[in-house]
This record gives structure tokens, sequence and C-alpha cells, in this order.
């Protein structure tokens, strides 16, 4: 595969999104004289419905409305998206009650959606580049609608964790449309800075937004109130894409009889690998041994896959492609960088819930990162330079590093308020990083040519669900661990001859006296809750632990990137004066 010229790169990058029959360009071309001047309506017309032909020439007639359209389309769209997962997986206490199931088993609602979601983003670039994004979408969009509306009907675990697995084959397409709706209002040279910011603006604010506006759902009717909101989102995403009509290149078959052996493999592999790093800490890794048999069942279809795919002319997976040093680094980079970010999902919340705090106490928390995001994306589509790029991500790994040190501080009169600066800075970190990163990645992908475009966009998507996955499991895991040893190391130290300890448990009973009267009860319960005690005390350190391993993983990211700079600073020299002295 053969790599082009920076101008070739540059000239690609201007025109990601507009080809040489889209409607901009023909009416920038004069006509010969004599000839009448072509009119807007020229534009890519529905192939459904008169209706949406009509609004497309209108919104053609108006540039500053098909802006403002284009934008909150591609908002509500990465929107969609972001929710699909969140709102779930940040109410799995209260759904779980209406499921009627317990804490470990609720897990297994966010471990079918990321399954099929990173199976679905892989499949999504032939299904592109055949159908295009608007079928997969329309027909993704409109089973999942159908299966969550159905859901709402039912109240069974099955039934949900089936319409969890729909959703998220079927909102595989969203983030890449997403980011492809916001190309098309942005002029080339802004294509891949502002655009890209803005475009992923909907996805990154879903998390906030989603437990802002938890707490109100569940008071409106329990959880079936999520699904009705999912399914109304997705109602208005299936009518933007039936409606707004996007550039794209000329379908070509792309599809081979090879793929239904190749496609199984993967999305077998991806699902196993998914139910792993999702499910292993809450059955604990060596105490299930379906984990394991899982596990190989996911390492011998990956195996398997490789190898087809490394035959194939056209693979579903670039594997020589990804496997470059290029790719290889970028890969490496966000997975490591997202699992930092996981800081905040996983460590945070984890440890506001163990002290008690719910969804209905934490919306100002939330508010201050939507504001965070929201500020982040607007100063980096401002700051965003090619030159500034390695320095913007010093900058927000260093935000990571001095928010991780300084929660790892926390103690159990901690609460939502103190976390207000430290998340705002995670938060406001992940913004500029990940616009950014994918910016960097985009001219990489350039550089193989435009076919690589659609690839790259499914690599980071992937990245970014598979990171939050093994942040997730990384981070659960050895806050399990900590929590275990500081619970020992506690234990230790609480004997019944020491006066303390015997003070406490008789301040303890002494409560509970106006509703046990008998003194051996006052005294066991009073030993009882000492014990819940220690055990809440252990998980809070575990957690200042999972803090601490942050800020060193955070300060290792560093030094080398900081290597990294010097390291180019001095070869630039070297160059330099090289070419001074011929």
């Amino acid at each position: 595969m053969t790599t082009r010229s920076d101008s070739d790169v540059r000239q690609d990058a201007g025109e990601l999104t507009t080809r040489d029959a889209s409607p901009e360009k023909e009416l920038s071309t004069p006509p010969p004289e004599g000839l009448p001047k072509p009119q807007p309506a020229s534009v890519p017309p529905s192939q459904h419905h008169p209706f949406a032909v009509r609004v497309s020439t209108w919104l053609w007639h108006y540039p500053r409305g098909r802006i403002a359209v284009y934008a909150l389309a591609s908002l509500i769209i990465g929107l969609t998206q972001g929710l699909g997962i969140n709102l779930v997986s940040s109410n799995l206490t209260g759904i779980q009650g209406s499921l009627g199931i317990s804490n470990v088993e609720s897990y297994w609602l966010v471990a079918a959606y990321t399954a099929t979601s990173v199976t679905g983003t892989i499949l999504l670039y032939k299904i592109r580049t055949q159908f295009g994004f608007r079928r997969f979408g329309e027909y993704g969009l409109l089973f999942f609608a159908v299966a969550s509306l159905a859901q709402t009907f039912t109240h069974d675990f099955q039934t949900a964790l089936a319409v969890r697995a729909v959703m998220g084959f079927a909102m595989a397409s969203l983030g890449p449309l997403a980011l492809f709706y916001m190309f098309e209002i942005f002029p080339p040279a802004k294509k891949l800075t502002a655009g890209l910011c803005f475009g992923l603006a909907g996805s990154q604010i879903a998390l906030p937004v989603s437990r802002i506006i938890s707490p109100h759902l569940l008071d409106l009717g329990h959880w079936h109130q999520l699904t009705m909101l999912e399914s109304g989102l997705s109602l208005i995403c299936l009518a933007i894409i039936w409606i707004l009509p996007l550039t794209h290149p000329p379908r070509v078959k792309v599809f081979e009889r090879i793929d239904w052996i190749s496609y199984p493999l993967i999305a077998t592999a991806v699902a196993c690998m998914s139910v792993v790093l999702t499910m292993g800490r809450y059955y604990w890794w060596q105490e299930k041994d379906w984990i394991g048999e899982v596990l190989v069942v996911g390492i011998i279809a990956l195996t398997l896959s490789f190898m087809v795919e490394l035959k194939r002319k056209n693979p579903i997976i670039d594997l020589r492609w990804l496997m470059t040093p290029e790719m290889l680094l970028f890969t490496g980079s966000m997975l490591f960088i997202r699992m930092l970010l996981s800081e905040q999902t996983t460590g945070m919340v984890g440890f506001l819930n163990l002290v008690g705090l719910v969804n209905d106490q934490l919306v100002t928390l939330f508010c201050v990162i939507l504001a965070a995001t929201v500020a982040g994306l607007v100063v980096v589509s401002i700051i965003h330079k090619a030159n500034r790029i390695v320095y913007i991500h010093l900058f927000s790994i260093a935000l990571i590093a001095v928010a991780s040190l300084m929660d790892a501080n926390s103690t159990a009169d901690t609460r939502a308020e103190q976390f207000y600066l430290t998340q705002g800075m995670i938060a406001f970190a992940g913004a500029i990083f990940l616009p950014t990163s994918l910016w960097l990645g985009f001219i990489r992908a350039l550089q193989f040519g435009q076919s690589q475009i659609i690839s790259f966009v499914l690599v980071f998507l992937s990245t970014q669900n598979v990171g939050a996955q093994v942040g997730g499991a990384f981070l659960g895991t050895l806050q399990i661990l900590r929590e275990k040893y500081h619970s020992a190391v506690l234990v230790e130290h609480i004997s019944l001859q020491n006066p303390l300890v015997v003070e406490r448990i008789s301040q303890y009973s002494h409560l509970l006296k106006p509703v046990l009267t008998d003194g051996t009860q006052q005294s066991a319960e009073g030993l009882a809750q000492l014990s819940t005690k220690i055990t809440q005390q252990a998980g809070l350190l575990a957690y200042n632990d999972v803090f601490r391993v942050v800020f060193y993983m955070s300060l290792g990211c560093i030094v080398v990137l900081g290597g990294h700079i010097i390291t180019g600073r001095i070869q630039t020299k070297k160059r330099a004066a090289s070419e001074a002295v011929a």
C-alpha cells in the first residue's frame, strides 16, 4: 500500500465530504454562455418521498438554516448513540427492581449492548460501501424502535437482554453518521478541526446528560421511561436520516461469499471478549469455569478470523493497515487514554455510591461535568492546529494526573461538592484530547487514501468501546483487590480488648435502644454495624488507591510524551544543521 505526498493528503482532508458531483461544486462552476444557470434544486434528492425532496431543496436556498439543521441533526444522532449505553448503565440499581434480578445479573444488559455494538461497528464499513449509511441506519433504527416499544409491555429479563443486544447493533452507524452530518456544514479548511470537535459533541455529553435526566425519568414510571426515551430518539434519528441527504461516494458491491465465514468468527470473538471484560470482575475471574471457556472460544475465533482475513484481497478488517506502526501507536494510545478517563465512571461514581449517594444527589456534579465538556469542545475547536496537538495532549493528560491525585485524598466525609473541580478537569481533558486525536488519526489514514477513512472512524469508535471495557475491568478489579487488602489490615486491629473498639460498639448499641430492648441483641447489632463501617472504609481506601494508580499511569504517559517532544526537537535541530552544512 503506497503513501502519497503531503499536498495530496491536505487536498483529501479538505475534500473529505465533498465530491466533484456535490451540489456546492456544481453551483460554484459558472455555466457556459447561452446556457441557463443551474438551480439549487440539483441537490441529491431523497429516495423515499417528495416531501423529503422539498425539505432538501428548501435547505439549499437558506444556507444558515441548513447549517443549523445539520448541526442539530449531528448533535441528536450522537446523543442518541451515547444515551443508548449510558441510560441503562447509569440506572442499573433502579432496573434491578423492575426486572427482579440481582446486581450482578443487571450487568448482562451492559455486556449485551457492548458485544453487538463493536460487532456492528466492524461490519459497518462494508455496509456503508455497498448500501450506504442511510440504508443501514434506517432499517437498524426502525427494528430497534419496534423492539424497544415492545419491551415497554414486557417485564422479563430475557426480553430486555435481547433488546439491548439489538440496540447495540442498530446504533453502530450513529457515531460515523454524527461526524459526517457535521462535516456537511463546514468549509474544507474546518472539516477536520471544528467539524471533528463538534461532531463528537453528542456522544461526549451523553454521559452527564444521562445522569442528569435519569432521576426524572425514573420518577415518571420506572425503567420503562428510559426505553420510551430511547425509542423516541431512535425515531427522530430515523426521520433525520430519511429527510437529510449526505454526500457519499458511489456505492460498490463489496460483500463476498467468504464474509459468511469471516464475519461470524469476528462477531463471536468480539462478543466473547466483551462478555469476559464486562462480567469477569463481578463473577470474579477465577471463580466461574464458564469465564475461562468463553475466553478460550473468543481467542480461537479471533485467531481463525485473522487467518482468514490476512489471506483476503478485500478483508473486513484491514489487518495489514492496522499493524502499521502509526496505527498501532494510535490504537494503543486511544485505549490507554480511555482507560484513564474511566476514573470518572468507574472510580468517582463508584466512590460516591459507596458513601450512599445516588443519581438524584449527583445531578449538580454532572451539570458541572457537562459544562466542562462543552467548554473543552469549544476551546479545542478554537485553538486546534497541527503544531499544537502534542501540547494539547500533554496538557490534557496533566489535567487527568492532577485531578486523580486530588481525588486520592478522599475520605468518608467527601461528597459530590468535593469532586466538582477534579471531575470538571477530567471532563475538560477528555473533550480536548479526543477530537485532536481523531484529527491526527484522520491525517494518518489519508496518507493511505480515502478508502481508509471509514475504516479509521470504525477503529476509533471501537477503541472507545473496548477501551471503556478494559478500563472498567482493570480499575474495577484493582478496587476489589485493594478492598480485600485494606479490609484484612483493618480487621487485624479490631479487638474487643481494645477500649476504643468497645466504646464504638457501645455507641452503636446505644442508638438501637429505642427499637431493641435485649442487651445481647443490641451488642450483636452494634458489632454488625462496626463490621459494615470497616467494610465501607476499606472500600473507600481502595478507591483512593485506584485514583493513585490513575495518577501514576498519567504521570508515566506524561514522561513518554515529553520524551517524544524532546526527541522530535533534537532530530529537527540535527536535520536543520545538516541541511545548513550541505
